[in-house]
């Protein structure tokens, strides 16, 4: 008895085969970027937190936020890559030598 031939799976890409996670990491990333680079949301003397400027309060709030964004991020970039050894023994990974 021989065995069937083994498929190749489809050549989309990840991102085409997810696009609404792929959607997702854009936003958190680019709101990520944005809420770190548009100044005047954070750029006033005036409201104050305790005896610190807002600046201040912003920073320590901003960074524990966006690590919890990134690691977000870093999962769900993970669900995208395919499992090990999904296609097939005789598939050559990218920089992998052929035998």
């Amino acid at each position: 008895m021989t065995q069937p031939p083994v498929t190749s799976r489809s050549s989309r890409s990840a991102v085409a085969a997810h696009p609404v996670t792929s959607a997702v990491i854009a936003i958190l990333v680019l709101a990520s970027i944005f809420f770190a680079v548009y100044v005047p949301l954070y750029a006033s003397v005036t409201p104050k937190v305790g005896d610190f400027p807002f600046f201040y309060f912003f920073l320590l709030a901003y960074m524990p936020a966006l690590g919890i964004v990134m690691w977000i991020v870093i999962t769900l970039q993970r669900r995208l890559q395919p499992e090990r050894g999904a296609e097939g023994p005789e598939a050559v990974r990218t920089g992998e030598v052929a035998k």
